[in-house]
């Protein structure tokens, strides 16, 4: 599904999202998250072993709330299902990082293994 507009120009911006994961015991889990789009997907990083990693391992379907910093009472979300690879996963988050924090990632942990991660949008839902 094209990705609107709108929601294209929120995920353009450094601002941080709100990832819905499904759990091991169904309750939903939500983290927050560095995103990107890129064509008609949206683009994350994890490290492995994560919570989040771990439930979409397990269930690839995931929700994103972008939140209009301008206006508290607009926002997207976006439902749909992921595919990971560790493939690229050091570059994506240098990448995430230089869009939100100019600087190559700074907090990776020794040992770490990076995730790239793909949303495919099934459904928008816009309020404001």
């Amino acid at each position: 599904m094209p990705i609107s507009d709108d929601s294209r120009a929120l995920l353009e911006q450094p601002i941080f999202a709100s990832l819905a994961t499904i759990g091991p015991d169904g309750h939903p889990q939500v983290t927050v998250v560095w995103l990107h789009v890129e064509g008609d997907k949206v683009v994350f990083n994890t490290a492995a072993g994560r919570a989040k990693h771990r439930n979409m391992e397990a269930d690839p379907r995931v929700t994103v709330l972008l939140l209009d910093p301008d206006n508290g009472y607009r926002y997207a979300e976006l439902r749909g299902t992921v595919a990971m690879t560790e493939e690229g996963g050091d570059q994506g988050i240098d990448d995430l990082s230089m869009k939100y924090l100019g600087k190559p990632y700074p907090f990776r942990r020794e040992g770490e293994t990076r995730v790239q991660i793909e949303m495919d949008v099934n459904s928008e839902h816009w309020m404001g």
